[in-house]
């Protein structure tokens, strides 16, 4: 290969790995809410970006497997969303939701909570602040599905603010 096919091919492969580097600029999260409707549990499920919260946890092992397949990893997760989403019925104490477990499909990481379902009529307060202290540009899409109805809130860089959502 001749000098200037060699550069040429160095010059491709370093553009290659710089657009890859900066191929993911979102910071988005993404939590849907409902309430199953066979066991009436409320049902949280969270889904991050695999790659936005290994280093905001502070993990940074090429294999994840004691991260989401031993139980000190799962309760590292657990604690870590646990302690940075809260939902309160309006006027009252904080909904309790309980970890139930964690999985990464590779881009994602999803984790699951339950719940005691508000009754109908009822408001509750979210705050959705995951990967907030790590990444200043996150934003978080909260949906909460009731039957047809769907109530989305957000939470961005420009507003951190708690939102509202009936039952």
């Amino acid at each position: 290969m001749g000098p200037v096919i060699r550069t040429l091919v160095l010059a491709v492969a370093l553009c290659a790995a710089a657009s890859s580097a900066y191929a993911h600029r979102l910071h988005a999260g993404l939590t849907d809410i409902s309430v199953n409707a066979t066991t009436g549990e409320l049902e949280v499920v969270h889904r991050l970006y695999t790659h936005d919260l290994h280093p905001a946890i502070g993990f940074n092992a090429i294999d994840d497997t004691e991260l989401y397949e031993t139980r000190e990893g799962l309760l590292r997760l657990g604690a870590y969303a646990a302690a940075r989403f809260s939902m309160r019925l309006q006027g009252e104490g904080p909904l309790a939701l309980r970890f139930v477990g964690a999985e990464s499909d590779g881009e994602f990481t999803f984790f699951y909570f339950v719940g005691d379902a508000p009754e109908e009529g009822q408001s509750v307060i979210i705050d959705n602040r995951l990967l907030v202290d790590f990444h200043p540009s996150q934003s978080n899409l909260t949906n909460i599905r009731l039957g047809e109805d769907v109530q989305s809130l957000t939470q961005g860089p420009d507003s951190r603010a708690p939102g509202r959502a009936r039952f």
